[in-house]
């Protein structure tokens, strides 16, 4: 159980906590005290922990290799898990955990040949600034391509400029200067983080 350093779904703000322990001690702290192995079995024994209590949960665990920290990827009992998680840290107390465990990698090659082709900026999906950019980029007839990012970045949009439109590089040279985030250096760290993680005995 110590294994799982983050979860999926929650009623409380996820990304509002550093740790799955702030998490529970700040919005459940009724269910981690006192914490003894009674309180441990009465929180392993909530139902909405599904990798627990179903034959065939929807719940996994999912690895990224590039983080190497292990998620559950849950549908319910967020607080009671992480309350299990807390008291067995303390008492010492090993809970295993099986299920299936999705494993994602960056495709290395695929950052090289977007960095190859693409300058990349993020920018707020705001509709001003979107709007504000794709009118300035039509009216300078300069080419791009937008994307919007995954979870937990859904409030912004990737921006690609092609580095094959002299017009594009002008704009990612201003880009730059004004100080906006560079995605495909980003890729490129993860990817480079990835291999090296691969690479230790």
């Amino acid at each position: 159980m110590q294994d799982v350093t983050g979860l999926a779904a929650s009623k409380s703000e996820l990304k509002d906590f550093d740790t799955l322990d702030r998490m529970v001690e700040t919005n459940s702290r009724n269910m981690i005290e006192p914490i003894t192995a009674d309180k441990l079995r009465e929180n392993l024994a909530w139902s909405e922990i599904r990798i627990l209590h179903r034959d065939y949960p929807s719940d996994f665990f999912a690895r990224y290799l590039w983080d190497g920290r292990v998620f559950l990827i849950n549908s319910g009992g967020s607080h009671h898990f992480a309350a299990a998680r807390y008291i067995a840290s303390r008492i010492e107390a090993p809970v295993p955990l099986r299920g299936r465990l999705r494993t994602y990698a960056i495709n290395e090659m695929a950052v090289a040949s977007l960095q190859r082709d693409y300058e990349m900026f993020v920018m707020a999906d705001i509709p001003e600034a979107t709007l504000g950019f794709h009118d300035a980029m039509q009216s300078f007839r300069a080419s791009y391509l937008w994307q919007y990012l995954p979870r937990p970045y859904r409030g912004s949009r990737a921006i690609l400029l092609p580095r094959a439109d002299a017009r594009s590089m002008k704009v990612a040279a201003a880009l730059h200067e004004a100080g906006f985030f560079d995605l495909g250096l980003y890729l490129r760290g993860l990817a480079a983080r990835q291999t090296h993680a691969h690479s230790l005995p």
